[in-house]
């Protein structure tokens, strides 16, 4: 009885966050932004990181002309699906509605190589590589294969070691990622110290991608690139593109 019970409430417990992920976008369809953005958001403390769900927690925000909050979505789920030709075509009109473009860094076509794959997908192409030369290894020292097969062995070693050494020098190039933040309000203002009342040195623009230090007292140290401006910003005005542990 207790088992059918707990069969039962499971069943119930999926079942309602369907109907929340349908809730949330018949609000959308309806044109009840706000709502929708409460659903999306509620839906990701409960699934966690979910590509399509930042998408449409992005193009909610961007009906509301919130344009911090939808770059900070749509990066969110660059993350996880960064080959997404909609996600990339809403995530440049946020920008060029935000004016908040992005500065230039490295060649354009480096960094297309580099963002074709997620850095998950990077991780898992070196795991996978060097977990393959470790079984090549281990067969052939277990077991006396014939000659023919020398050459398929070594072209297989080949192709992952080269593997692993794009996809270590992938993630050594894009190590800084993990420091990327997005301004979310208007014209926040950057402080010169972590106080409410410290002198205001600058302000940063919705949308603008920022670089982050520390925290301390509900304020966090920001760079903005290509420019001079460093303080800090209040905690509500700007958060990481990658999501921290526990928030």
């Amino acid at each position: 009885m207790k088992r059918i019970l707990a069969i039962f409430f499971l069943l119930f417990a999926w079942q309602a966050s369907a109907m929340t992920l349908e809730e949330a976008n018949r609000r959308f369809d309806a044109g009840d932004f706000s709502g929708a953005v409460l659903g999306y958001q509620e839906l990701l403390k409960e699934k966690g990181p979910d590509a399509a769900i930042y998408y449409n927690l992005g193009n909610s925000h961007q009906r509301l002309k919130q344009y911090g909050p939808a770059i900070l979505a749509y990066e969110r789920a660059r993350l996880l699906k960064p080959r997404d030709p909609d996600l990339t075509a809403n995530l440049a009109l946020a920008r060029k509605a935000a004016t908040a473009f992005e500065e230039p860094g490295m060649n354009p076509r480096l960094a297309a190589v580099l963002s074709y794959l997620s850095r998950d997908e990077w991780s898992w192409l070196v795991g996978g590589s060097a977990l393959l030369l470790g079984v090549l290894a281990v067969v052939r020292g277990a077991v006396v294969w014939p000659r023919r097969m020398n050459i398929p062995a070594v072209v297989v070693s080949s192709f992952a070691g080269l593997a692993i050494v794009a996809g270590s020098v992938a993630l050594w190039l894009r190590r800084d990622e993990v420091t990327r933040g997005i301004v979310l309000t208007e014209k926040a203002s950057v402080l010169l110290s972590p106080f409410e009342k410290a002198e205001v040195i600058g302000t940063a623009a919705a949308g603008r991608t920022v670089r982050l230090g520390e925290s301390k007292g509900g304020f966090r140290y920001v760079e903005v690139p290509a420019s001079t401006l460093r303080g800090w910003l209040s905690e509500k005005d700007v958060e990481p593109v990658q999501p921290e542990a526990g928030k």
